[in-house]
């Protein structure tokens, strides 16, 4: 017989999970097309345990789009950021009319902007383009494997 009891996860364990998960999630869907459970389930955590670290879907996304802007400023280049980091600063940039976010994630991306030259914050959103005019299922499928 086999265990399949698994051990406790260390304080903070699971809020790092479901924001790694909503980076990818967010990046790849969009604020509004992407589902807390589909986040939890990425995370392998219970969606009630997504709410018991974050109040609701949008705090996460604004601690996605913090997670993802504070790693961006400790990079030594704009070109080492991640293919998941590039989409969730573009999902941000898509989101900044949203009244439920936007106002908030605003005052992130203009620090962003602020502290990169602007050929290289220029640079980054262009990136960020490509990466989603490359975006096919086929493509993003390749990569899963």
């Amino acid at each position: 017989m086999t265990d399949t009891h698994k051990g406790r996860r260390r304080p903070g364990e699971n809020r790092r999970r479901l924001v790694e998960a909503g980076l990818i999630e967010f990046g790849l869907y969009g604020y509004h097309g992407t589902s807390t459970g589909r986040i939890a389930a990425r995370a392998d955590v219970p969606q009630p345990h997504l709410y018991a670290s974050f109040s609701s879907k949008r705090a996460l996304m604004l601690a996605c789009v913090a997670d993802v802007v504070e790693r961006l400023f400790a990079l030594p280049e704009v070109s080492d950021a991640s293919r998941e980091d590039v989409l969730l600063l573009m999902q941000a940039i898509a989101v900044l009319p949203d009244p439920e976010v936007g106002s908030e994630i605003s005052p992130l991306l203009q620090e962003l902007s602020a502290v990169y030259a602007e050929d290289d914050f220029s640079a980054l959103t262009q990136r960020g383009v490509r990466e989603l005019l490359g975006s096919t299922s086929v493509h993003i499928s390749a990569e899963v494997d």
